[in-house]
């Protein structure tokens, strides 16, 4: 990815730069508890029915999950540099009904991951600034599952399905202002402010199917699944195409924070924060929407949609409580 390319460039320039210098370095361990939630609204009733939810509808998904966050620092003089990586994984992000649609069914596992750098210069002994990037991505795996009748028979009806995986990413860069000051010999506090302009891309591929099943009225002609699949091209009754889908947006978000720091050691630390990030996002544009048929019946039956809209806006909001320890070699 172009921005983890990026801290790697950075972070190896200034790491060969310093070289010489007398410098301070550490690593940290933390777990970070993270309650994560996003809102999608739709308020345009004239998009397109490829939205990702409905016109004049509000979807709300919040998971809350463990993550292990290693991290790595360089201190010279009034500058300091660092990088931060952590991940967890969750089940059941979205809601389990009418999700994404009236009618549908929805299940969820996601792995969410999260990667930041950070500049800061020490203005004095409470005050600095910091300068970031950071990026993250969340994975999902979903199921969404409905039933829909046929309006020409009652000897069977259609099982839809969606299965497949769901990328978002958001990459941004921030600016914070942070304030520190002394409570006791070992123990410190801090408070930090901060803005971030972001882009949010989502990328969607699944297999989407419908399948024939019998009712219980065909049933109870004599009838059963089998023979009725027989009816249709294949002898299957399953119709299944790849659909590929692709939106892209920015926004900005506000980021607090507010921590304790004792001091065990002169060389170990732990300290205990809290911070939360709101994310506000435009609709976004569908910069990709593909459909291909694979199965007997509908192999002919592909193509891409160039008109595709979404009035679809994205909030995203994630408070963490982090216990980190600190060691400065």
């Amino acid at each position: 990815m172009k921005i983890k390319n990026f801290y790697l460039v950075t972070f190896a320039v200034i790491s060969f730069s310093m070289v010489a210098e007398e410098l301070k370095w550490g690593v940290s361990l933390g777990y970070e508890k993270i309650d994560y939630g996003i809102t999608l609204e739709n308020t345009d009733p004239g998009t397109s029915s490829s939205d990702i939810v409905l016109a004049n509808t509000v979807k709300k998904g919040s998971m809350s999950y463990g993550a292990l966050a290693l991290g790595f620092d360089m201190k010279y003089g009034d500058h300091s540099f660092s990088v931060k990586s952590a991940s967890g994984d969750s089940d059941d992000l979205m809601p389990g009904t009418d999700y994404p649609f009236t009618g549908w069914s929805h299940t969820d596992t996601n792995d969410r991951s999260e990667t930041s750098f950070n500049y800061s210069y020490k203005l004095n002994n409470n005050w600095s600034v910091a300068l970031g990037l950071y990026e993250g991505e969340n994975e999902m795996e979903f199921t969404n599952n409905r039933t829909v009748e046929t309006p020409y028979s009652n000897l069977y009806f259609w099982s839809d399905s969606e299965i497949g995986m769901q990328e978002a990413t958001s990459e941004g860069a921030y600016v914070a202002a942070v304030y520190q000051n002394q409570i006791s010999n070992k123990l410190f506090w801090y408070g930090k402010i901060g803005y971030q302009e972001s882009t949010f891309d989502i990328s969607q591929k699944y297999v989407y199917g419908e399948q024939a099943t019998a009712t219980q009225a065909w049933l109870d002609l004599g009838g059963t699944q089998a023979s009725l699949v027989s009816n249709f091209v294949g002898g299957t009754g399953l119709y299944e195409w790849d659909v590929a889908y692709e939106v892209e947006t920015e926004g900005s978000a506000a980021v607090v924070g507010l921590g304790l720091v004792y001091v065990l050691t002169p060389t170990d630390t732990i300290t205990l924060g809290y911070e939360r990030k709101n994310y506000s996002y435009d609709s976004g544009e569908v910069t990709n929407y593909t459909y291909a048929g694979k199965s007997e019946g509908n192999l002919d039956n592909f193509g891409t949609i160039d008109d595709a809209t979404t009035g679809t806006t994205f909030d995203e909001e994630a408070d963490y409580i982090t216990l980190t320890y600190r060691h400065q070699f």
